[in-house]
């Protein structure tokens, strides 16, 4: 393993910087950089340019050898005169900020011991982690196997179409970590199927609006249905406090909203599809047409658990765990009506089944199946000697001897890269969040997103000591 000397001399230099890493991090963090695939800018819009030369201009400052690849990936290499390189992975573009914020999401603030900004998290930690893990390298003349490639990614928030053309333009470094998992981190991911269905036949006309979800990957705490009051809809009462349901009528048109408890699609446990309330309450309507009863009947049907057990893909191995897929985004255009859906597998399952068993059902009751996006599963041994290496560094730092890699249901790079982990950045249980920071606040994607300084110094240290053991394995 690692010199406990060397390691000794890479925490005390990164602690010596830890002004200079927090002013860094603050600098990438103020640009805007969320990816627009639509954007007049191409790839992926002028903010994710800004951020992608941002970040090599400073590479470039402190004498490492950088490339910009078309603009989708950049490099920053610590070239160590070896043959071989291990790739770091950082992503540099954002989710949108959203509202709520207690200050400005691309003015970052340092308050109570948290650094506050879009994506100091999420992922540009990391690309200032691995940044300084390649300056202490080179200024300690740390001896190394491999040369250390920092690639920056522009889209891994929208599709990671930045990285798939990487992948199928370049060559991919021997062996690769991706901070953006936390620790100890994962050997694998689920496979994904984003799918639509697509109702054949139309509602009647009764029907004039119908609606649910943003994204794809989160289920929807609220849902509505419009339809026009034909003096037969019956619809029963609902009342109470706990009530998820409301009922309006203005003339001749009844909208009913349905409410629900949001969660992560990867991670559905707790939730309350807002869908599958509101399907409850259409079939409940009496007067509902038998056409119309048949197509919100399968819709009802499709979420009737977070598993995909009606349409035949609730499956759990022993590898990975459980399959998961929920609706997430109802439409109604034209009368046609469209379910959009997001599935993680477990890893002994394939895509191609999954689409089969889906398209089989959806058949039977006259929707249509459009697969909007899919990658395939992937899982490293863990009994390998370099899962085993990085399971016992977390598990010895967090005096955990149950700790161990993870099998993802979310996405990172290292689905799409070949011998890739995912791994961290940053400690964040590192404190308690302050009691300003509201429910719904302060985690990656969500409002007054933050990371602890002192937990994103220990990170670094971390991440560090995980690279400099892979190297020395490798």
């Amino acid at each position: 393993m690692v010199n406990e000397q060397v390691l000794e001399k890479v925490y005390a230099y990164i602690d010596s910087k830890r002004d200079e890493i927090i002013a860094e991090l603050s600098d990438i963090s103020s640009i805007r950089s969320v990816s627009d695939s639509k954007s007049d800018v191409k790839p992926f819009g002028q903010g994710c340019i800004d951020v992608l030369e941002r970040m090599l201009s400073k590479g470039k400052e402190q004498g490492f050898e950088t490339k910009n690849y078309d603009n989708y990936v950049g490099s920053i290499l610590l070239n160590n005169g070896a043959k071989e390189n291990i790739g770091l992975w950082a992503h540099l573009d954002v989710v949108p900020e959203g509202d709520g914020w207690l200050s400005d999401p691309y003015v970052p603030v340092v308050r109570d011991g948290l650094l506050f900004g879009r994506g100091v998290g999420d992922n540009k930690s990391a690309a200032i982690a691995t940044f300084y893990i390649q300056q202490a390298i080179r200024d300690l003349a740390i001896p190394m196997n491999h040369n250390v490639e920092l690639l920056l990614g522009t889209s891994e928030e929208t599709g990671m179409d930045d990285v798939k053309y990487y992948v199928a333009n370049y060559p991919v470094p021997k062996f690769s970590l991706v901070p953006d998992a936390g620790f100890p981190g994962a050997c694998g991911e689920f496979g994904r199927v984003q799918y639509r269905l697509v109702s054949r036949k139309p509602l009647s006309s009764q029907f004039k609006e119908l609606h649910a979800g943003t994204v794809f990957n989160i289920i929807p705490n609220y849902a509505y249905a419009v339809l026009e009051d034909n003096g037969k809809i019956g619809i029963p009462a609902f009342g109470g406090p706990e009530c998820k349901v409301k009922v309006t009528q203005e003339g001749n048109l009844i909208k009913i909203e349905t409410f629900g408890l949001s969660r992560h699609a990867a991670g559905p446990e707790g939730s309350i599809n807002a869908i599958k309330v509101l399907t409850e309450v259409l079939l409940s309507i009496q007067g509902l047409c038998e056409e119309d009863r048949e197509i919100i009947s399968f819709l009802d049907h499709v979420n009737m658990d977070s598993y995909g057990t009606y349409l035949g893909i609730n499956k759990i191995d022993e590898v990975s765990g459980q399959t998961v897929s929920s609706g997430t985004v109802l439409r109604l255009e034209n009368g046609i009506v469209s379910l959009l859906n997001d599935c993680r597998h477990c890893v002994t399952d394939s895509n191609e089944r999954i689409i089969e068993s889906i398209t089989t059902k959806s058949n039977a009751s006259n929707f249509d199946v459009v697969v909007t996006g899919q990658s395939k599963p992937y899982f490293i041994d863990k009994n390998s000697e370099v899962i085993q290496a990085i399971t016992k560094i977390c598990q010895e730092h967090f005096q955990n001897d149950e700790m161990e890699m993870a099998i993802m249901k979310g996405g990172t790079y290292a689905g799409c890269i070949p011998n890739a982990v995912a791994t961290g950045s940053f400690v964040k249980n590192y404190a308690e969040a302050p009691a300003y920071i509201q429910p719904g606040h302060g985690n990656a994607h969500q409002p007054d997103e933050y990371i602890p300084i002192d937990g994103y110094l220990e990170g670094i240290k971390l991440l560090a000591k995980i690279l400099l053991s892979v190297d020395a394995i490798l």
